[in-house]
């Protein structure tokens, strides 16, 4: 329990105790934090002895609710609670490197210093409005990074920082930001694919078929190895990508720490992200691009990758133009530019839209949206129908067709009186 007492009346270091009932001096609140003999002790002082015993209830009162919170620490800067919460957690890289980006670009040249406690949705609202009007950014970036804010916040709460997250006052400037949000998918033609691709190094043209024929990312299609490959079942199994948030190695000379001075820089060959170790995903591989497979690996063969540092072992079937490391994004996309200038190419065509012909070529012509999910590595089906619905315009007629040649008997139905399923629980 917390004791109130004036220390005068004490004696302190060898004085007498003050004699007088009244005598004036500061009343001490003596408490200890929330935990027990283990916790923290702390005082505080107070003129008058009515301000004291308040306080002591209140404090004992919070320990009892358990919205006690340290003293001072709403005074901590966000910045700082920010940088401990990238911290916590376990976090790839790419994320880390995502959410240090955001605390230099659009966290700290705005708030600054300014304690966490002293942040109110006022300043959240015009937070998001400097993003836009004063930073030039889309509103779906700025509310992404008021998403993450907004798990800082609530870090905060957890941990005692302050008692509730005022990013709860924003949401409908949430939701109207998000309802804006409207994507615009490109494809390509047939003869731009067709195009690109004859016009890279021999060496890097089964990338373009890889993406168009097998819907990968581009990360995952320079990540391709022999082992991934079930030529006799028809099968690419997708479970690992090159991305950019490899760990650096400490560097040792001038050249080498300019190179790392942003962290989770470095190229490596990992597991593909949000998914754990053994996740992944088997892709059919169509006859056509299973023959492009084939020749490359006659002509080309493949590159050996020990496991290490940034690294998965396996018999890659592209690395750089030496031959001496996996192929990076920059060599990729300077092959990219070189080929679609060559190609004569002149409206603006990304690796990317090569995934988009894959999906929107199999569902325009019948391919169930829960099998084309599972093949583009989504994990909610919604997703792919809510991206690619435009190419699915007559599935509603196609249903009708169905169900009337069954119920005309044009077609024999047959299904089993009962099946197993598996459904989320209750």
């Amino acid at each position: 329990m917390a004791k109130v007492f004036q220390k005068c009346k004490e004696g302190q270091r060898g004085k007498d105790p003050c004699s007088g009932v009244r005598c004036g001096h500061p009343w001490t609140v003596r408490y200890r934090e929330p935990g027990g003999r283990s916790g923290r002790q702390r005082e505080e002082s107070f003129d008058k002895k009515g301000a004291a015993d308040a306080f002591a209830a209140k404090v004992e009162r919070e320990k009892d609710l358990g919205t006690y919170i340290e003293p001072l620490g709403f005074m901590t800067p966000l910045v700082a609670v920010y940088q401990e919460f990238i911290a916590s957690g376990d976090r790839v890289n790419g994320t880390r490197y995502q959410y240090e980006t955001s605390l230099r670009l659009h966290v700290e040249p705005y708030f600054q210093r300014k304690p966490i406690g002293a942040v109110k949705p006022k300043d959240l609202t015009a937070w998001l409005r400097w993003m836009v009007e004063e930073r030039g950014y889309e509103s779906s970036t700025a509310v992404n990074r008021y998403e993450t804010l907004s798990g800082v916040f609530s870090f905060a709460v957890a941990n005692d920082y302050i008692i509730k997250n005022p990013c709860q006052h924003v949401q409908a400037g949430r939701r109207k930001a998000k309802r804006r949000i409207k994507k615009t998918i490109h494809l390509p033609t047939l003869e731009e694919i067709a195009a690109l691709a004859a016009h890279l190094p021999g060496p890097y043209q089964l990338l373009v078929w890889l993406m168009a024929g097998c819907g990968l990312r581009i990360g995952e299609a320079s990540a391709v190895s022999l082992q991934q490959i079930d030529f006799e079942a028809g099968v690419l199994y997708v479970d690992r990508q090159i991305t950019q948030d490899g760990e650096n190695e400490e560097p040792r000379t001038r050249r080498q720490k300019a190179a790392t001075k942003g962290r989770g820089r470095a190229h490596c060959i990992r597991h593909l992200k949000w998914r754990d170790q053994d996740e992944g995903r088997g892709v059919p591989i169509p006859t056509t691009i299973a023959a492009k497979i084939r020749d490359h690996i006659d002509k080309y063969g493949t590159y050996r990758v020990e496991t290490g540092l940034n690294r998965i072992e396996g018999d890659y079937l592209f690395s750089n133009v030496g031959r001496t490391n996996i192929l990076m994004y920059s060599l990729v996309d300077r092959l990219w530019r070189t080929a679609k200038r060559a190609a004569g190419i002149t409206r603006k065509i990304t690796p990317h839209w090569l995934r988009h012909f894959f999906a929107s070529a199999g569902l325009s012509k019948g391919v169930p949206v829960t099998d084309m999910a599972e093949w583009l590595g989504h994990r909610d089906p919604k997703i792919t129908y809510q991206t690619y619905a435009h190419v699915m315009p007559d599935a509603p007629q196609r249903l009708r067709v169905v169900m009337d040649s069954v119920f005309t008997l044009d077609v024999e139905l047959s299904l089993p009186l009962s099946f197993e399923a598996l459904t989320e629980a209750a």
